[in-house]
């Protein structure tokens, strides 16, 4: 018979090797670890060698090429072919599935209390339980989960706030040096105490703030007073005029002689402060001459060298702007060059962003494809499965069932089987069916381990239960079979045997018709034995 090859898992559940073993509630069994990863089975496969394999860990190691099973070197069993792992060799272990997606486990995150099995812990629970520690994407910190929120919005340093005067987002570590740079941030006057002056405004307010004092622009050549801003204002317009008087000043004393002039010193001999006389001709109407005469006090030493140094600092500060025009000029000059390249390369970019937008289209719609027959395969697998659990339990069914009337039910796990009982959780139990021949009548046995009825908690309580067949249109009725039922004592022999035959009348053995026929235990007839426990 070829052997199909089996259907590759989905991309949910390829994706993740094993489940950790310590959430694990009872004993750990050996046959449950993936012998790649070392952790609870999830999704098992099963090699040609017998070891299992998480999907994920089984195709993550045969991905480059076959690979020896690591399991058969250590327990020193290899053998070739069959110790080799490689694509289509394995098949899903669906019977160790479900025996791992049973078993009970409790969540390992402090203060959880969750509780379940396997299965509901990887839908429900894995990845989603609000006590696990997780990194914070900003600043790495590991936190709980639930505490996510809390975190973003009141502890990270990383978090990002909008500034509550100029509305822009900074970063919170950063909160002081937005406060040294924020325009809007408020700042109080030391001369007027006036509060809540954005910064922005600030040096217009201390301009005109009349008690604000200011020191005096030359105060680096000695002057030491301090006036308010309007009044500096004024002093400083003031000294402007000033060394424009003394500019022109310093023009006319160098020109030459102008005609009429005449000095008071000259004629006394005597220094003294220079005199200007000037003669202009007489307007018509007028006396014949007029002289104006202008006299000059001159400046202190301290004055004029004080403003000969602003002269020389002003002359630097041009020139040093000079240098910088020509050094700007040039670095313009670069970077228009620079920005020529840029536009180019962002055109490139731009093509090939395109490029990219109509390949990423394409493999938009191809994964579209790709998803749609995924999931058509995921719906034909669980069908599959479906029909391989049908075909399980029809397979186990006829390999129990007897076709010569006599039937040994033999049952495993007694005393787990009859505390359940006892607790109310499994109270009955139905054996397999068997027959009185291959087309005779069908029947199974129900029984009770802590008793029904009066028997109950102290005896063990058997029924005969006639079933619907296939043949039944073919057998006689009422069923009319003499029935022995016979207890087995496997130490000492000493069987418990009991043995009827049915009551035509009772509806118990008329042609069933909905599956079963009722329990003779409905009107408390002798097919209802009892066994006291010994």
């Amino acid at each position: 018979m070829a052997t199909q090859e089996p259907s590759p898992p989905s991309s949910m559940e390829s994706n993740k090797p094993g489940f950790p073993k310590q959430i694990l509630a009872n004993k750990l069994e050996d046959k449950h670890l993936c012998n790649c990863c070392q952790k609870l089975l999830r999704r098992p496969y099963q090699a040609q060698c017998g070891h299992r394999f998480c999907s994920y860990c089984f195709n993550r190691t045969v991905r480059d090429g076959p690979q020896k099973c690591n399991a058969c070197i250590k327990e020193d069993i290899f053998e070739e072919p069959t110790s080799i792992l490689k694509q289509g060799c394995a098949f899903p272990d669906n019977a160790a599935r479900r025996e791992v997606e049973n078993l009970s486990v409790v969540c390992i995150n402090e203060g959880c209390t969750w509780k379940g099995n396997i299965r509901e812990y990887e839908l429900s629970h894995e990845g989603k339980c609000e006590y696990m520690i997780i990194p914070c994407p900003s600043c790495k910190e590991q936190i709980r989960f639930n505490e996510q929120e809390r975190h973003n919005e009141r502890e990270c340093p990383e978090r990002t706030l909008n500034c509550k005067y100029c509305k822009e987002p900074f970063h919170f570590k950063n909160i002081k040096a937005h406060d040294e740079i924020c325009p809007k941030y408020p700042m109080i006057c030391e001369g007027c105490a006036k509060k809540k002056i954005p910064r922005e405004k600030y040096v217009d307010h201390i301009k005109f703030c009349s008690k604000f004092r200011t020191p005096c622009r030359f105060h680096v050549v000695g002057c030491d007073m301090s006036l308010a801003g309007h009044k500096l204002l004024e002093l400083h317009h003031s000294l402007r005029e000033l060394e424009a008087r003394v500019s022109q000043l310093s023009t006319t004393s160098t020109g030459p002689p102008v005609q009429g002039a005449t000095s008071s010193s000259s004629s006394s001999g005597l220094p003294g402060p220079p005199a200007l006389a000037l003669s202009l001709p007489p307007p018509p109407g007028l006396a014949p001459t007029l002289t104006v005469s202008t006299s000059f006090t001159p400046l202190p030493s301290s004055v004029g060298a004080a403003l000969e140094l602003q002269i020389h600092s002003e002359k630097t500060k041009v020139a040093e702007l000079g240098r910088r025009c020509t050094d700007l000029e040039v670095k313009a000059g670069m970077f228009e060059n620079v920005v020529c390249v840029l536009n180019r390369e962002v055109e490139r970019f731009a093509t090939t962003m395109e490029a990219s937008n109509r390949q990423h289209r394409l493999d938009q719609d191809k994964i579209e494809a790709l998803s749609i027959k995924v999931r058509q395969l995921e719906r034909t697998l669980g069908l599959k499965d479906l029909t391989v659990a049908e075909m399980e339990g029809r397979l186990r069914e006829i390999s129990a069932t007897t076709f010569d009337g006599v039937f040994i039910w033999r049952i495993s796990d007694f005393t787990k089987k009859r505390q359940d009982a006892i607790a109310g959780r499994a109270p009955a139990m139905f054996s397999p069916a068997f027959y009185t021949s291959k087309y005779g009548y069908k029947m199974c046995l129900r029984i009770y381990l802590n008793g029904d009825g009066t028997g109950r908690g102290s005896h063990l309580s058997l029924f005969f239960v006639v079933m619907r067949g296939l043949s039944d249109a073919l057998l006689k009725w009422p069923f009319n079979q003499k029935v022995t039922l016979m207890l087995l004592d496997q130490s000492n022999r000493e069987h418990i045997i009991d043995a009827f035959r049915p009551d035509i009348t009772s509806s118990s053995f008329q042609r069933p018709n909905m599956g079963i026929c009722l329990p003779f235990c409905a009107n408390c007839m002798p097919a209802i034995f009892y066994w006291p426990w010994c």
